[in-house]
């Protein structure tokens, strides 16, 4: 049966801090995030019933049960913690085989997980989680406050040092106010922190865990059950017959194949070997898949970008006339068409895109210009140009192109780049924030987590380096905001960061997830989540 082309999603929604904000106040369990009103009343979290043991179908026409999802991923990983690995392996694997307390949907709604409401008080300092009641951890332990407790403990842990601790800083107390209630206070007013807990890193793990299982193993309360990890092979996850979602999730297992190079994935896909492609997604193979009667691609308006970082700290990027000679010689259109397929949209040397509410269009960089470009790099003492390696690695979406199209944009204003292409396994570690020139790239995220993790001067993962104590105020400061206060901070953040250029953020990225025309029930997501668990195969269409 054949699909239609290619599938455009858009979701019309102009900010995801919209709904988080919506969701600050008061949290809902129906599975949408709650309108913009005052604190609700405490409620006691609904019992919940467990999935049934059956594989009964659904109602006639809706999804069916049964069958293996077998997807393509781009490596393997050295853990399963989903406290300290960000890769794109870990997350997948930890995003089925354990629950965050919400979950942010790919429509933009907070979903609750473990905690079913939530509740904020007046002045955005202490919010109070009512937890889910019936659960069971793949380990037969019974879910409480206990693992919320350690879960952040943690996470807050500074040996452990996780990427989430740097945000996670403004907890001052957990607080246990029964089996099933948790309340969270900061050291001030935050109306985003519920979106912090949809995090990859804030898996929430049992109180009971022995840690050594973290490496290869996972014991979480999520849809799927982790049976087999073969590292450098494959790894096996069966469906949880006790999942507190009733009748989720509808596939019997998921095998997740380590497929390191883009050729090998589609070349997969196309010859029914794997039944879909998310991470590591190249959009150069589209046409090809779109094209094939049997597969299709879904594309959504992404929120991830990808740019260049340059070390602010150390020569020859700590002169910002060098930096704003290579913002004028980025050509931003090309980057697009060759990184991206002409799938993405521009970027503007900050992390807040178009669509977003607080996105300021009185900012922007210079349109691409090479003699601008030649001129700044006199002014800043290089009149015959200058010669520099741009680090790559085959680590995500465009980020071998971008190297390339960057390349030819810059050679007329007389930047002459050399383009080094590392290993991509320990590119993040070992390349990344270690040389002068690299590429960046970075999921989707609200402006808040977007600007502390990316610029701010205290962030670890900082890569351009950048320093500058007023930005890190204006930052700290919207947080505590309404909408129309968050505008206007973020406005002079976008105005700043576009005329000191720490970063070039060439495009934003599209999500892309290319399927078999029988998979059912996955969407791309603009935060670049994957979630399965909706999956359902419909073999006999």
């Amino acid at each position: 049966m054949r699909a239609s082309n290619r599938r455009f999603l858009n979701l019309g929604v102009p900010l995801i801090a919209l709904a988080l904000m919506a969701g600050a106040c008061t949290g809902t369990s129906d599975d949408t995030a709650a309108p913009e009103t005052t604190a609700a009343p405490a409620a006691a979290a609904p019992e919940t019933t467990a999935a049934p043991e059956t594989t009964a179908p659904p109602d006639e026409g809706g999804p069916k049960y049964g069958g293996t999802l077998r997807v393509a991923l781009v490596a393997d990983t050295h853990t399963l913690d989903p406290a300290i690995s960000v890769s794109a392996v870990t997350t997948a694997v930890t995003q089925h085989t354990y629950d965050n307390l919400l979950m942010i949907q790919p429509d933009l709604t907070m979903k609750p997980e473990l905690a079913t409401s939530w509740v904020a008080n007046d002045d955005l300092t202490s919010y109070t989680f009512y937890l889910r009641e019936g659960v069971t951890f793949h380990n037969g332990k019974d879910f409480s406050a206990e693992d919320v407790v350690f879960t952040f403990d943690r996470l807050l842990d500074p040996e452990l040092d996780s990427p989430l601790r740097a945000i996670l800083n403004i907890i001052t107390d957990i607080v246990v106010l029964d089996d099933f209630t948790v309340r969270f206070d900061l050291d001030g007013p935050n109306g985003y922190f519920p979106s912090y807990l949809q995090k990859s890193e804030a898996r929430i793990l049992p109180a009971n865990l022995d840690l050594e299982e973290l490496v290869l193993g996972a014991v979480g309360t999520g849809p799927f059950i982790l049976d087999e990890h073969l590292p450098g092979e494959r790894i096996t996850m069966v469906r949880n017959p006790n999942y507190w979602e009733e009748g989720k999730p509808y596939v019997d297992e998921i095998v997740f194949l380590n497929i390191p190079e883009p050729a090998g994935r589609v070349a997969a896909l196309l010859a029914g070997d794997v039944d879909l492609i998310q991470h590591g997604m190249a959009p150069l193979s589209v046409p090809e898949i779109d094209a094939n009667p049997d597969t299709h691609v879904l594309v959504l308006e992404g929120w991830g970008w990808l740019g260049l970082a340059m070390d602010n700290a150390r020569p020859p990027f700590d002169n910002k006339l060098l930096r704003q000679a290579f913002q004028a010689a980025t050509d931003r259109e090309l980057v697009n068409q060759v990184a991206l397929l002409g799938l993405g949209a521009p970027g503007y040397d900050h992390p807040i895109g178009t669509s977003n509410a607080v996105f300021a269009p009185e900012c922007a960089p210079p349109p691409y210009d090479p003699e601008l470009a030649r001129s700044l790099l006199a002014e800043a003492g290089y009149p015959d140009g200058i010669d520099i390696d741009l680090h790559t690695a085959d680590i995500t979406t465009g980020a071998m192109d971008i190297a390339v199209a960057f390349k030819e944009s810059a050679e007329p204003a007389g930047i002459r780049v050399n383009v080094v292409v590392n290993p991509s396994a320990g590119f993040w570690d070992t390349v990344w924030q270690n040389e002068t020139l690299t590429i960046d790239a970075w999921r989707g995220a609200d402006p808040d987590q977007a600007l502390s993790e990316q610029f701010h001067s205290a962030s670890p993962y900082n890569a351009p380096h950048y320093v500058n104590p007023y930005m890190d105020g204006l930052i700290e400061k919207a947080k505590g905001q309404d909408l129309a206060g968050q505008k206007a901070s973020y406005a002079e953040v976008q105005c700043i960061l576009i005329e000191d250029v720490p970063a070039i953020v060439a495009a934003f990225r599209p999500e892309l997830i290319a399927v078999q025309n029988y998979v059912n029930g996955v969407s791309p997501h603009p935060l670049s989540w994957p979630l399965f668990q909706d999956a359902w195969l419909d073999l006999d269409n």
